[in-house]
């Protein structure tokens, strides 16, 4: 078929996201001891190896699985039409969180080279 299809394979990437973010790095940096890693207006990294903690500004909402994938919008047409629903779509770069059919959080980050 010459169908277009996006391929997806796993992160090591997780968000949370909550309407006091600084409180939760807080949180997770004093209680854990997650050091930052990185932090903007509205999202926090901090370092919780193997994993990539986000901690994003916003409605209560998580833990957060990311997707990589070579095609954001390919994937966004392909995965709204397997049940797939839309929570929040910045974009390129930005948070793309999705709800699967069984009502669970994910988020798809475009990444072509992550598949060379």
């Amino acid at each position: 078929s010459g169908t277009m299809r996006a391929r997806y394979k796993p992160s090591c990437c997780v968000a949370y996201q909550v309407p006091d973010h600084r409180k939760a790095v807080e949180f997770y940096s004093r209680v854990f001891g997650f050091p930052v890693v990185s932090e903007t207006e509205e999202n926090v990294e901090l370092n919780a190896s193997p994993v990539r903690l986000f901690i994003d500004q916003g409605p209560l909402l998580g833990p957060i699985m990311e997707i990589v994938v070579d095609n954001l919008e390919t994937a966004r047409v392909e995965l709204l039409a397997h049940g797939c629903t839309e929570v929040r779509w910045d974009g390129p770069g930005k948070p793309c969180y999705l709800l699967d059919p069984f009502g669970i959080c994910f988020n798809v980050w475009e990444d072509p080279k992550a598949f060379e």
